[in-house]
């Protein structure tokens, strides 16, 4: 790989000031240059380190692990170009990941968690927060990632789904229907229910589904996570809804999970700025998603 000093200058103006015009004035060099010693970095490490759609010029994910691996390691330029190459393989970077508290836990930690374990250069942050604060974040550039459920379908945001969950009823031991092979809908609103908030895209599809079969059912309490839906089944307040590998599920031996006879699936999709979706760490982290959310993961 080759990088010069002088490229690593004029990349680290245009990072702080996030403007080849500015960075050009503070380095006396012509705007050209500037963006041509981007381009050329951008060309050698394989990965895109600023977003120019409409008239932005943001930093990318990648363009942050290679400015903090510049501070770190500017006194040597071979460091630097080590560290490039680790962000190309997406070996290394930061990533700032905003998801539902319904899946934060369950997929996108453990996503993470995995990927941090194989990679130390590697660190990525999550933040629990609801949908539309999810999608505020990545338009505002303070995520890069945000895991959620509903497609946006916005031309500016790249969507990938990176699993389809097949939520289960949760019930305590002491249920009735836990000795059943299956549950459904109408079996399932018999007893009170313990939901997540109006405001989360699966207590949503729920609904449809229970309004579909034109089922009445009534709402014994609501929690934000999953895990907090399993403490309220544990102590018998009402049954749950909730993902196969919610968090602490399978530990907990007075809960039953039984297969929801419905038509019922929750997709979990990955949404970003397509520069952002497009870098190798971030792919790397979707993967381990769709890994971990697979059946012969679970």
């Amino acid at each position: 790989m080759r990088l010069s000093a002088r490229q690593i200058e004029l990349f680290q103006a245009a990072f702080r000031l996030k403007s080849t015009r500015r960075a050009a004035d503070l380095m006396h060099v012509s705007q050209p240059a500037i963006s041509r010693a981007v381009t050329e970095i951008e060309a050698e490490i394989g990965v895109v380190l600023f977003d120019r759609s409409g008239r932005k010029f943001e930093p990318t994910a990648a363009a942050r692990s290679l400015n903090d691996a510049v501070q770190r390691h500017y006194h040597g330029l071979n460091r630097v170009i080590d560290a490039a190459q680790m962000i190309a393989r997406g070996t290394s970077g930061h990533l700032k990941v905003v998801a539902l508290p319904a899946i934060a836990a369950a997929l996108v930690s453990r996503a993470a968690g995995r990927l941090m374990a194989k990679h130390p250069g590697v660190r990525i942050d999550v933040e629990v927060r609801g949908e539309g604060e999810c999608l505020t974040a990545v338009r505002s550039g303070n995520a890069d990632c945000a895991v959620i459920s509903s497609d946006p379908g916005a031309l500016a945001l790249a969507c990938h789904q990176v699993a389809t969950i097949t939520p289960v009823v949760a019930v305590s031991r002491t249920d009735v229907l836990a000795g059943l092979a299956q549950v459904t809908p109408e079996q399932l609103v018999e007893k009170d229910l313990v939901m997540l908030p109006p405001d989360s895209p699966f207590r949503q599809a729920l609904e449809k589904t229970l309004s579909d079969a034109a089922l009445a059912f009534t709402i014994r309490a609501e929690a934000r996570t999953q895990a907090a839906l399993l403490e309220y089944v544990n102590q018998g307040i009402g049954r749950a809804v909730v993902a196969a590998g919610a968090a602490d599920a399978r530990a907990r031996p007075d809960i039953v999970l039984l297969p929801f006879a419905a038509s019922l699936v929750w997709p979990v999709r990955a949404v970003g700025a397509a520069s952002e979706m497009a870098t190798p760490l971030l792919q790397q982290f979707l993967a381990e998603m769709t890994n971990l959310a697979s059946p012969s993961k679970e």
